[in-house]
């Protein structure tokens, strides 16, 4: 289903959900009081026209859904630009169930996540480049820039036009309700030699891989290991 996110923001308001996700970010704005009924209304209308109300009532089917996503116990998700736009987009899972939620241009898509490899879901939603070929390699931040090839080898990956980018994070809600977050993304560049991949460790080692649909979706979820 698609909807306005205004619409998704404040059926999750009437829903009693929590402060929405950042992929939402900029869909919370100020209504005067006199324009509050006039779009209540125009909210309704849409919800209904979607079968996602009943008169004032959410469709409890679409609550569910709501809650998920505001609630979920591991969210996989993702900040994405090209020259052209800027989306969000969330996996958020409770239980055995899974939402794709993709956010563009005050629209946001929901969706029923069928694979059961939910990084994978997720990066099955990044715009469709070829990975850059080469052999993987580190770095250590400390040495970029630098003269030791594998710097040399960023430094040129770096300075190459790029066209898109993005950064993958991954969080999941203890069974007290507080929500940890890994620190630091897995992160892809698009740029004239294909897609890249890096990724920045603990150690602040810098890992430069070809950015593969799969390559991408397994750091995910070793990202996600690590908050077990």
């Amino acid at each position: 289903m698609e909807l306005s996110l205004h619409s998704l923001l404040t059926a999750m308001r009437w829903a009693g959900c929590g402060e929405p996700h950042l992929i939402f970010a900029g869909g919370n704005r100020y209504i005067p009081p006199a324009a509050d009924d006039r779009l209540k209304r125009e909210t309704l209308s849409e919800l209904s026209g979607l079968g996602l109300a009943d008169g004032t009532a959410l469709d409890p089917d679409f609550e569910q859904v709501l809650r998920i996503i505001d609630r979920p116990y591991t969210e996989y998700y993702a900040y994405l630009r090209t020259h052209e736009q800027q989306y969000g987009v969330l996996v958020a899972v409770q239980a055995s169930t899974a939402i794709v939620a993709l956010h563009h241009a005050e629209r946001v898509r929901l969706d029923v996540v069928a694979d059961e490899d939910l990084p994978a879901a997720l990066v099955s939603h990044l715009p469709a480049i070829e990975p850059a070929e080469f052999t993987p390699f580190s770095v250590a931040a400390y040495d970029y820039p630098g003269y030791r090839i594998e710097a040399r080898w960023l430094a040129k990956i770096l300075a190459a036009p790029q066209f898109g980018m993005g950064h993958l994070y991954t969080a999941r809600r203890a069974k007290n309700g507080s929500r940890g977050r890994t620190e630091r993304p897995v992160s892809y560049l698009d740029t004239e030699y294909g897609r890249v991949g890096i990724e920045r460790d603990t150690s602040d080692y810098l890992t430069v891989f070809p950015g593969e649909p799969g390559r991408l979706a397994s750091r995910l979820a070793a990202a996600r290991s690590t908050l077990d």
